[in-house]
């Protein structure tokens, strides 16, 4: 029998189950927007109007009524989970964008999207873990993190867990790095997420309700001027 250690448990897990991005909103847009249904074709350029509307403002607003487009149309978009990740990902990709145009990054470090920080290294052996959005540097296949930032659409006790999994893993070997947390719709007990405060740097809303978009920005920023 073979026993592992409970950071290999984990990092079996993240191996076995996290998936690399292989489409963007964008791809998801022009597929509805090339059918030959011509309802599921204008439901397409309707999103794609809607989609250039808040990657020029990058409102919170104009996001919401995209995503809220995406909700009403699910059964046009297709399988539910296609119609995850379009959502999953264009919720990432406002997070992705917001950094991008808010935030002063280093030149010395990078902005990544989808990709691979480095969790363990030993002699020739590395392993990385997929985190949303990550600033960094960038070591051969994998990025050194100074932020990392995991966006969610719905956070419950699950997913939460499911976070805090990867930010533990990552602190291990990138002490020094700063985790932060961001979600639209929380189904969590607020004392849950008051617990998670030791091990994760900041936890941000972006909705109607509590729209947290600049403490977000303004923490971000505060994490890359030290480097």
């Amino acid at each position: 029998m073979i026993i592992f250690s409970v950071p290999l448990l984990i990092l079996y897990y993240w191996g076995s189950c996290k998936v690399v991005k292989l489409k963007k909103p964008i791809d998801y847009i022009n597929d509805l927007r090339s059918s030959p249904n011509i309802e599921i074709s204008k439901l397409g350029e309707t999103l794609y109007e809607r989609y250039c509307q808040w990657t020029r403002s990058l409102r919170l607003k104009d996001m919401l009524e995209f995503l809220r487009k995406i909700q009403d149309n699910r059964e046009k978009i297709g399988i539910a989970q296609l119609f995850g990740k379009f959502r999953a990902y264009s919720f990432e990709e406002f997070v992705y964008r917001l950094i991008q145009a808010e935030v002063e990054v280093p030149r010395t470090l990078g902005l990544y999207w989808g990709e691979k920080c480095l969790v363990w290294k030993e002699s020739d052996k590395e392993y990385g873990i997929e985190i949303d959005i990550l600033t960094g540097k960038k070591l051969n296949r994998f990025i050194e993190p100074v932020v990392a930032v995991d966006a969610k659409i719905e956070l419950d006790a699950s997913r939460l867990k499911t976070a805090l999994a990867s930010f533990l893993i990552l602190k291990r070997c990138n002490p020094n790095a700063k985790c932060f947390l961001v979600y639209m719709m929380g189904e969590v007990h607020p004392l849950l997420l008051e617990l998670m405060e030791p091990w994760i740097d900041g936890i941000y809303q972006f909705s109607e309700e509590k729209d947290e978009t600049v403490v977000f920005v303004k923490s971000v920023q505060a994490a890359v001027k030290q480097f």
